[in-house]
């Protein structure tokens, strides 16, 4: 009996460590309708803010952190430091049509767009996934290789993808997860080889907010200030 019963807290345990569970009999056919349906039905913020973390290293070395507006297609991009130094007057930039690069739904492979092969169920950041590998369908410079699917949301935790041009070509990972009701990008991480170097690029997002509106003013281009004649 306290066997059974040390089995069962152990059980519960590892549930509410791991979250949702994916049962093991669960076809990949019906993950792959889940995370379709999922993708399809994702909620999208009408208005955001937050903050990330830039660093390069290789053909130029930088490292940045900014906080961005977003409402639609409008964002507003402050920079508030550079280099470790706090900028005094933050650099502003304002873009009145720029979608979303990192947005789950610009990047996601889609079933109509990959063949997806299973490989296994796996725990990430104490989450349960499912693993797949991805070939796209029709070859382009931006491919995902492989990808993890929530279990619990049936959205892509991790996604894995290569770049590759004539002059360039890198390998990176994007990684998503939950804010409130939301699921936005956390990080991403890239390799790549540039014009005979080799060069990385690291960027971490944190601080979201979903506000209800944004001012108008938030997205005026900021004017700037001649000084005094003399």
């Amino acid at each position: 009996m306290k066997a059974r019963l040390r089995a069962l807290l152990l059980g519960a345990v590892l549930a509410a460590t791991l979250g949702a569970a994916p049962s093991p009999d669960v076809p990949a056919s019906a993950v792959l309708q889940r995370y379709a349906d999922a993708l399809a039905t994702i909620a999208r913020p009408a208005n955001a803010i937050f903050e990330f973390s830039l660093e390069q290293v290789g053909l130029h070395d930088l490292s940045e952190t900014h906080r961005v507006y977003r409402s639609g297609l409008r964002e507003r991009d402050e920079t508030l430091t550079r280099d470790g130094v706090t900028v005094k007057v933050p650099f502003v930039h304002v873009a009145v049509n720029r979608p979303d690069p990192y947005d789950v739904l610009a990047v996601a492979p889609k079933p109509a767009e990959y063949a997806f092969t299973f490989a296994g169920r796996r725990v990430v950041n104490g989450r349960a996934v499912y693993a797949f590998r991805t070939s796209q369908l029709v070859p382009a410079p931006f491919s995902v290789t492989d990808v993890l699917i929530d279990a619990a949301r049936f959205l892509p935790s991790v996604i894995a993808f290569q770049t590759g041009t004539a002059t360039a070509h890198g390998k990176g990972r994007l990684t998503y997860g939950p804010v409130q009701r939301y699921w936005v990008v956390r990080e991403v991480a890239v390799g790549a080889k540039a014009s005979g170097k080799d060069a990385r690029e690291r960027i971490v997002w944190s601080k979201y907010r979903f506000p209800a509106a944004l001012p108008a003013s938030t997205f005026s281009e900021p004017r700037v200030i001649a000084p005094p004649a003399r």
